[in-house]
């Protein structure tokens, strides 16, 4: 006898432990079979109480595993029960000091075997059909076959509801589970009995029978008349099946990013998700690809697009783990005005959430805030961030970066990105007083960046300003000290093209072209190089694009 199969139903969620889902309103969410373990268990035991030992010992029969993964698991757990439900808490409380427990009225659904259910509408065992049809047998098969797609075709297919079914009440004490036997169910569900077999054989069965027979007896006669065309008959390369990529080979640090074509013409909208995926990176060690090799093997895929809703913007959102082939992330933002900087929260939280970071919000909400808060200062800002991969457009991004300027003049993030942006462009169009204008340049922004040094303002990015300011000033020990006091977590294209501007002064152009390199690999681009070539001296930088072109990169 096959074994019984368990379903769990907590308000409007139905729990399948055995297929790691759960289903809400039709919907199929599938969840990790360490969520479903751990989840299962819980359920088994409603209103219980248990420590995080208990749980490993009862769950993971005493694995080696850290109170972390208890923390993550049930993190995950409240993630997605909060996202419709009505417990605050996604049923999974924490009891101080002493664990977790399910605080919710669990019913177990019995599913009964298939097989035992059909036999109930049968009045005879189904007859065993051979595994191999001969010519002496065809037409017995055949005929067998047709009977049964005649019986099948007229049967009704029960269906389970067992609530409907036998119309028994929900038991509604906290804790309790009860029990229902869905065979019962599907047992009253069906007012029509299936139909016996019929001896008396239709004439399209005979027909069927005629036609495979024809069938086979052309392939006999032209196998054996003409042997030689099936032998020599050649395969081309076009006509083999396309290799199978090996599962070993997806990279864990590889995120591809997918753009929707009609994105690629926004840059407002281009300048929003990079700097979420930017974000992304502060706290998980991955490499965004866009395209290359590196894309094919990439474990993780997010596919970015925008709708227009109520004349609100959205960029939606959609993340796969290549690994499992789960989605995880399938979300629209409204990046339309005041809304973008708690948006640009939001998404970099579900986006931790789907990569199994848990982050305090306080802590994600201080990196965010380190944007303007002022709404046309964020706009120009993000705007002019995607125009740094036009070399048509970079005219029209010192133009958003003054725009941005003039809403938030004392704005540490502006300022820093207006001088960033400032002396890049006079390096790129280099005008025959250059040299002029970098130093009225240097001479305005000093005492805003010794203004956020006293204020306790020196973010990440005044931090690349005042080193960009030194090695102007071709001072590259300051800068080089500036630059290390960057945290590890923060370092950026500009990051990398400094350091390797600063180990050039020095001589060492060894280290200066592992820090190209990875310049480049934070882009995702070798548009990279044409900035760091002409920053503060002329570097020749002609090797390192031959290699990267003859690299396919």
């Amino acid at each position: 006898m096959k074994t019984q199969k368990e379903q769990f139903k907590i308000d409007e969620w139905m729990f399948v432990p055995y297929e790691d889902k759960f289903i809400l309103h039709g919907e199929t969410i599938v969840i990790d079979n360490r969520l479903s373990k751990l989840f299962h268990f819980l359920c088994e035991n409603p209103d219980t109480v248990f420590s995080r030992d208990e749980l490993i010992n009862e769950v993971w029969n005493g694995s080696i595993l850290s109170d972390q993964v208890i923390t993550q698991a049930i993190f995950e757990l409240r993630k997605i029960l909060k996202q419709h439900g009505n417990h605050p808490y996604g049923y999974i409380v924490t009891v101080p000091k002493r664990g977790y427990k399910l605080d919710a009225t669990v019913e177990r659904v019995i599913e009964s075997p298939k097989a035992l259910i059909d036999n109930v509408f049968r009045d005879e065992e189904p007859e065993a059909q051979e595994d191999i049809v001969s010519a002496d047998n065809i037409d017995e098969v055949a005929e067998d076959s047709t009977s049964e797609a005649e019986s099948s075709e007229l049967e009704t297919t029960p269906t389970v509801d067992v609530q409907k079914a036998n119309g028994q009440k929900n038991d509604t004490q906290k804790g309790k589970v009860t029990e229902k036997d869905s065979s019962a169910a599907l047992i009253t569900a069906s007012t029509k009995p299936s139909l016996r077999k019929s001896n008396n054989k239709p004439w399209w069965a005979l027909l069927a029978v005629l036609v495979v027979a024809i069938v086979i007896g052309l392939y006999v006669k032209n196998t054996q008349k003409a042997p030689e065309v099936v032998q020599s008959k050649s395969v081309s390369i076009a006509d083999e099946p396309e290799a199978t990529k090996n599962y070993l080979s997806l990279e864990p640090r590889y995120v591809h990013v997918i753009v929707d074509p009609k994105m690629l013409d926004d840059d407002y909208k281009i300048g929003i998700a990079k700097t979420i995926l930017d974000f992304l990176k502060v706290y998980q060690d991955v490499r965004i690809t866009y395209s290359g090799p590196a894309s094919k093997v990439a474990a993780h895929e997010i596919t970015l697009d925008t709708s227009t809703s109520q004349n609100k913007n959205y960029l939606e959102i959609e993340y796969v783990n290549r690994i499992s082939g789960h989605k995880h992330l399938d979300r629209k933002y409204d990046i339309s005005g005041p809304a973008i900087k708690s948006s640009i929260k939001r998404a970099l939280d579900d986006m931790l959430d789907s990569f199994h970071i848990e982050i305090d919000k306080d802590i994600l909400a201080k990196l965010v805030d380190e944007l303007p808060d002022n709404e046309y200062a964020i706009q120009s800002i993000l705007t002019a961030y995607a125009t740094i991969y036009h070399p048509y457009t970079h005219g029209r991004g010192i133009e958003l970066i003054q725009e941005a300027e003039s809403y938030a003049p004392d704005d540490p993030y502006t300022i820093a990105t207006s001088y960033t942006y400032s002396i890049s462009y006079l390096y790129l169009h280099p005008t025959s007083n250059n040299d002029k204008a970098i130093a009225d340049l240097n001479a305005r922004t000093t005492e805003k960046f010794a203004l956020f040094t006293d204020e306790e303002k020196k973010i990440p990015k005044v931090m690349e300003a005042m080193a960009m300011m030194a090695l102007s000033n071709d001072d590259s020990l300051k800068a080089t000290n500036i630059l290390q006091a960057i945290p590890y977590n923060r370092k950026t294209v500009i990051y990398y093209i400094l350091n390797g501007k600063a180990a050039e002064l020095r001589g060492n152009r060894d280290s200066a072209e592992e820090f190209y390199y990875n310049a480049v690999l934070e882009a995702s681009s070798t548009l990279t190089l044409n900035l760091a070539e002409v920053l503060f001296f002329n570097s020749d930088l002609s090797d390192i694009k031959q290699k990267i072109e003859e690299n396919s990169f």
